[in-house]
């Protein structure tokens, strides 16, 4: 039986002048914050961005869901811990409230209002985001493929803080 030839890396220099190739590893990585200069955004605080389109597509056919509905409590109950569910995807957002504040809103809105609720639901993403962002606490990295909620992170009318064009998650990874 023949032996597969295997990759094995050869150390030319020290290990912290290296690159990490493979972010799955990774602990997390140094962000540039203003005013501030090199911030580690650990791991669990780095939201791809498709994560970010599924969190934006699940409350969106939550939503949807919703405004075919009687607006029982029942159905009320259903939208807030599917919505509760995917937010608490992002980064801190149980911790931070934002969960139970997003959640805690839905009582106020109809089902015939589901086009406005999720307008506003998706509002108060992109400015938790931005605040995270903005403040070193998270970072959003460009996953493979293009997803409709790109535009809210990168280009020129992005909606979330964007410092560079990598959105700030840019930098070294630990």
């Amino acid at each position: 039986m023949k032996k597969k030839h295997s990759f094995v890396p050869s150390v030319d220099d020290r290990l912290e002048s290296r690159l990490v190739m493979n972010g799955a590893r990774a602990a997390g990585i140094v962000v540039n914050v203003p005013g501030v200069g090199p911030n580690f955004v650990p791991k669990s605080a780095i939201l791809t961005t498709r994560t970010y389109n599924n969190v934006l597509v699940n409350i969106h056919r939550s939503i949807e869901t919703f405004g075919r509905s009687q607006g029982t409590d029942a159905d009320y109950t259903r939208l807030s811990q599917n919505v509760g569910r995917q937010l608490n995807r992002l980064p801190y957002a149980r911790q931070e409230g934002l969960t139970d504040y997003a959640t805690n809103s839905l009582q106020y809105y109809a089902p015939h209002e589901a086009k406005i609720a999720y307008g506003d639901l998706r509002s108060t993403v992109v400015s938790y985001l931005s605040y995270e962002v903005l403040n070193g606490q998270a970072a959003i990295r460009k996953s493979p493929g293009h997803y409709f909620s790109d535009a809210d992170v990168f280009g020129r009318h992005a909606l979330i803080f964007n410092q560079t064009s990598d959105n700030g998650g840019g930098g070294e990874l630990a």
